[in-house]
This record gives structure tokens, sequence and C-alpha cells, in this order.
């Protein structure tokens, strides 16, 4: 992999704690250089430096079907709404996310962590008291209630021809979520016109409607399995899920992340999920 420079993060052993990773400074920054312990087969070289990028990208997410992966049991996630844990069962997986490109007049949104896709499952969990929260992001800002947890979706790997060729579980620099059906209760978003997306499966930019009204929150999760926290990195924003008309596809690509490789269907463009920053305004 090429040299990448951190530029995101200014305390250094912030940085080691969060991604496990060695880290160099220099006239540029920070500089990821090798695992120190947390991710101990994370790396093929510790002398060859890994791409960590702690921007959280937009992601485009498609409907989807997949052979190969291996589901776990014994799964525990954790997150904000969920401090002390809870069981899951995990089922098929049903979108597949790449990171996209955003452009409005006058702005554009670049990917800043290429390699960083998410494959999302299905999940069935106990009934749970859930918050109402504020969610912000480029859209806007709006109270939100939430529903019962839907999805688990863990950073993968993409490749379009073949299994992708890395010693890697996962791409460094994103972290897992657990997405929430949500509600707008106050405030509203507003979509501006003219929105344009660019990923992986689109040659040129494409014109997309962009509904108004989100349907998944994605918030930051440790995932746990059998006890062992197999989540190495943690990002600090979440993502808010707003319906999006369809854009090109390719009908199949494959998806590597730590339940292992899967050749995954693509069906059609269903989701633009924004960074965004969350408050919980009360609790369930």
């Amino acid at each position: 992999m090429s040299r990448h420079t951190v530029r995101d993060y200014h305390d250094r052993r912030t940085l080691m704690r969060v991604t496990g990773y060695r880290v160099a400074v220099t006239a540029a920054g920070l500089t990821l250089l090798g695992t120190i312990g947390v991710l101990p087969s994370a790396v093929a070289s510790s002398a060859r430096p890994v791409v960590v990028v702690a921007k959280l990208d937009h992601q485009l997410c498609y409907t989807a079907t997949a052979k190969g992966f291996q589901i776990p049991t014994g799964v525990v996630l954790k997150n904000q709404f969920n401090p002390k844990g809870f069981a899951v069962r995990i089922g098929p997986a049903v979108l597949h996310c790449n990171p996209v490109e955003k452009i409005i007049p006058g702005a554009k949104f670049p990917i800043t962590n290429p390699a960083a896709h998410l494959a999302c499952f299905k999940i069935a969990a106990p009934q749970q008291s859930l918050p109402q929260v504020n969610v912000t992001n480029q859209f806007g800002t709006a109270d939100l209630s939430v529903g019962q947890p839907r999805l688990l979706c863990l950073p993968s790997w993409k490749r379009i021809v073949g299994p992708p060729v890395t010693k890697l579980a996962q791409p460094p620099g994103l972290g897992h979520f657990t997405c929430y059906p949500v509600k707008v209760t106050q405030g509203a978003y507003h979509v501006p016109s003219g929105i344009m997306l660019k990923d992986e499966f689109t040659p040129k930019p494409v014109n997309v409607t962009v509904s108004t009204t989100p349907v998944l929150l994605c918030v930051p999760t440790l995932k746990f399995i059998n006890g062992a926290n197999r989540s190495p990195y943690i990002n600090k924003l979440h993502l808010l899920c707003f319906p999006v008309s369809k854009t090109p596809i390719k009908p199949q690509v494959f998806d590597k992340n730590q339940f292992g490789t899967a050749a995954v269907r693509i069906g059609h463009t269903t989701l633009l999920c924004l960074p965004s920053t969350k408050t919980i305004i009360s609790t369930g």
C-alpha cells in the first residue's frame, strides 16, 4: 500500500489507542506504521504503512444477497444506546455500501477512504428501550424516534473481479455500525437540488433524487464474539440514511470482512447515508 498521512488526529496516543497501530510523527503529520498488538494479524509487513483515515465518507448502499459468509454465534453488540450490550442473532447480508462522492452546486465532498465499504446483515435482538435523538448533518437537523435494531454493518473490502487479495480482515479507518429505523418527530431535513453521486460503479457522476425523510440511523458499535472484542476501530460519527433513486450497478462483487469472503449479488441502489452527529434528547 502507498504511504498515507493521518491529518484528522492531533493526539498520537489517542490514535494508537483507537486503531491499534504504531504511529510515527513526520513533517506531514501522523503516519501509521504497523500494529502494536491489538491487531496481530492485520498487517502483512510492519515495515509498510497502513492506510487509516479518520474521516467518515458518505456511503451509497445497494440491496444485495451474498453466498460465502460464515456467520458466527455468540455475538454481542455495545453502543451508546445500549452500553451494557445485547446479544444478536445474525441473518443474511442484505446491503452492500460503497463510499461515494457527493456533488452539489458549488461544493464537492470527495471520498477519503476508498477501500472502506460496508456489508450489512439482518439482525434479531431482544426488545430494547430506545431514546429520542437529535441528528445533524449536511441536510440539516431534526429530532428522531428510534425503532428496534435492524442491521449490523461490517467494514468490508470489495473487489469487482475476484475476491479481495489482502491479509487484512477488514479495511482500516472504518468501524462497525448497528442500524435502527427512525422517524422524524420534530424539525426537517432539507435536501439541496442538483445532487450528483459518483462511486466505483459509476464512470461519471449521476444525478439522483434523495428523499427528505431518513429511514435508518447507523450507530458506531463494538462487536464481541464469545466475549472477545472484534472491533479494532470505532468511528465517532454516525450515518443517517435517506432513500435515493437508482444509479448504475455492477451485478456482482466480492466482499471480505470478519465473516469471511463472499460473492455478493447487487440488486439496486437504495440508500444514501450521510456522516452525522447525534445527541440523545430523552431516554426510552
